[in-house]
């Protein structure tokens, strides 16, 4: 039986015969392409046969290079997926991650992760926020944990309540002051700022305070991140509505005050999820027990 060709080759053919180029497959091993160039040269005077062919500026697997290229393709995945694996299992430390609202993340979970990190000093945690209208996909983004919005009740995820709905009014002290903002009449026709992806929440609270809202909205600015409508609050810019949850600390150190009420309390909340078909890893246990016995 003749001897494997060398690997460095074998390398830069897999990636070219995937991408049909030999710049991308480049940029992926992280060499210049004519480095892939050379190693190509290098098979095809080892095999003494073409693996390529431009036609019309395109780069083509010869007939004959194709079914190698395959069982090279479907080797090169079983090593790589086999190498993931034991570098899981190998490795003393672990990586979890989360996935959820950015204000959220920021805000209400970041402070509590250095508890954690004392507690189970060999998990990794990564955040990746999520905007408000996708989803925790957990079978293509590699997530570990989810945090989502909702009544909690997903198909196919077990879900944990974090917090429920507790939406409150916020501004500068200074800015309550000279708006005279005591009660909830006095926010009516005032420059409110909330999200697109909550737009109920000002007219909510304004009927649960029993204002009219017909004329109380007629400031009313709306964004697309809730990171903004929270920093345009600390600026001065205008009344936001926000989780209580997410702006305790600022209320406590002044850089926010809560002008009037009432709380809007909804039957929605942010609810920490998992897949419900899977065995829990033992860092998704430990997380999971972990933050439920902290709230």
């Amino acid at each position: 039986m003749r001897s494997l060709p060398p690997l460095n080759p074998l390398l830069a053919f897999e990636a070219a015969s995937r991408h049909l180029s030999f710049t991308r497959a480049a940029r992926e091993l992280s060499v210049t392409q004519g480095a892939i160039s050379h190693q190509i040269a290098t098979l095809e005077e080892y095999f003494g046969a073409r693996l390529f062919e431009r036609r019309s500026n395109q780069l083509v697997l010869t007939p004959a290079a194709q079914a190698y290229a395959q069982a090279l393709q479907g080797a090169f995945e079983e090593m790589r997926r086999a190498t993931s694996a034991f570098y899981a299992s190998a490795s003393i430390r672990s990586t979890l991650t989360i996935k959820g609202y950015p204000l959220l993340l920021s805000r209400w979970l970041t402070p509590r992760l250095p508890a954690f990190s004392r507690q189970y000093p060999d998990i990794d945690v990564r955040l990746m926020s999520v905007s408000g209208a996708s989803l925790v996909d957990f079978e293509n983004q590699g997530i570990d944990v989810g945090i989502r919005y909702g009544s909690g009740r997903w198909r196919g995820l077990t879900s944990h309540l974090l917090f429920a709905d507790e939406l409150v009014p916020v501004c500068t002290k200074e800015l309550a002051q000279n708006l005279s903002l005591h009660d909830a009449p006095s926010l009516a026709g005032q420059v409110l700022l909330q999200t697109h992806a909550r737009a109920r929440d000002w007219p909510d609270w304004f009927a649960c305070a029993g204002v009219d809202d017909a004329q109380a909205l007629r400031k009313l600015m709306s964004f697309e991140d809730l990171g903004i409508v929270h920093r345009f609050a600390i600026e001065g810019s205008g009344i936001a509505i926000l989780q209580k949850a997410y702006v305790d600390d600022d209320v406590r150190e002044g850089r926010l005050v809560v002008p009037c009420g009432p709380v809007l309390r909804r039957e929605l909340g942010y609810h920490l999820v998992t897949p419900s078909d899977q065995r829990r890893e033992a860092k998704v246990q430990e997380f999971s027990d972990w933050l439920l016995a902290t709230i």
